[in-house]
């Protein structure tokens, strides 16, 4: 099937109204363009929709999933609860009592489908050593100024400072 911007399969609604929209007239490049899809995928869901006597459902070739949605969502659950867990350890948690646990290629296939990459986030410290060297630098520098110091320098009240990740502003 032609895609196009990330669709990925046509649903029974979207099925059903090509063939109506072809059966009152409308062109291929017109029907491509309301479904987001490729003139050809248009032609070849239309041949394999004659060939099947009318019907819009087809049978799939090939292995059936090993995994079915709600083993998919529990395995982005996890993996979204604790973003640190790999991928064996997430395999461990979901599939405990499962007759048939999905191989560890398998759970990272569900993960990448949903666009979470096999990237953890690393432990580090909040403040680099760099960072720290310097501030520490900067208030022994400081620690003896007076107030008529401290008066030279300009300071505002609406200044934001965050500890901890950003705020999503820019």
């Amino acid at each position: 099937m032609g895609r196009i911007s990330g669709k990925k399969d046509l649903t029974d609604n979207d099925k059903r109204a090509i063939v109506v929209g072809r059966q009152n007239g409308l062109t291929m490049m017109t029907l491509a363009g309301m479904f987001g899809v490729t003139e050809a995928g248009i032609s070849q869901f239309l041949k394999r929709q004659k060939a099947q006597d009318g019907s819009t459902k087809s049978q799939r070739t090939g292995r059936s999933r090993v995994t079915d949605g709600n083993d998919d969502r529990n395995i982005l659950k996890t993996s979204r609860t604790d973003p640190r867990l790999s991928v064996p350890a997430i395999r461990r948690e979901v599939c405990l009592n499962s007759p048939s646990p999905p191989s560890v290629s398998t759970v990272k296939q569900r993960l990448n489908a949903a666009g979470i990459m096999g990237r953890r986030p690393v432990n580090k410290p909040l403040i680099s050593e760099k960072n720290r060297v310097a501030r520490v630098k900067w208030a022994k520098e400081h620690l003896n100024w007076t107030r008529q110091d401290w008066n030279k320098i300009l300071s505002s009240d609406e200044i934001k400072f965050l500890l901890f990740g950003s705020d999503g502003i820019q």
